[in-house]
């Protein structure tokens, strides 16, 4: 079958990213193992959520739909495919947030909302977002003008158009 990547190694490198939230990893009365599944479970999720906007934004070399019930890819990820991934995964885990933070702000009148979230606290977590969606691009954009295998800069062959 050749080499194949685990879901959790992609999910290891997200959850490094965030291993400060608390909020993340906060589930009280559960047991650590209850903790460790929750917390796989919920970047699983995050995981389909990146390979969907992944394909959505550019059109891969590979099939990171080819994943058996074992969460196992059948290729190897490459680690730049494991730090993009990852990267957005990142990006899904704080649009939820975002997404939290329009629901708050829905129920809230302004003064609720200066007492509990100032302006410039949001605006400093839409501009963080903003940051993250951009340097995704950007990473999705560098990804698929490279060779996978190789990190070479991907050419085309112009010959084959000649009459």
């Amino acid at each position: 079958m050749g080499q194949a990547t685990s879901f959790e190694k992609v999910i290891s490198r997200l959850l490094r990213k965030i291993e400060k939230d608390k909020d993340f990893f906060s589930y009280y009365n559960v047991s650590v193992s209850e903790v460790q599944s929750l917390v796989m479970e919920q970047a699983t999720g995050y995981l389909y959520d990146a390979i969907d906007l992944l394909v959505s934004k550019c059109e891969p070399d590979v099939d990171f739909y080819n994943y058996d019930e074992l969460q196992m890819f059948r290729f190897e990820l490459t680690q730049r495919e494991i730090g993009l991934l990852a990267s957005l995964m990142y990006e899904v885990y704080f649009e939820r947030d975002e997404a939290l933070l329009k629901a708050f702000k829905i129920r809230m009148t302004p003064s609720d909302l200066n007492q509990f979230s100032p302006a410039n606290e949001r605006a400093s977590f839409e501009n963080m977002l903003a940051r993250i969606k951009a340097e995704n691009r950007n990473d999705i954009s560098r990804y698929i003008s490279t060779d996978r295998k190789t990190g070479k800069r991907k050419t085309i062959n112009y010959s084959q158009y000649d009459d």
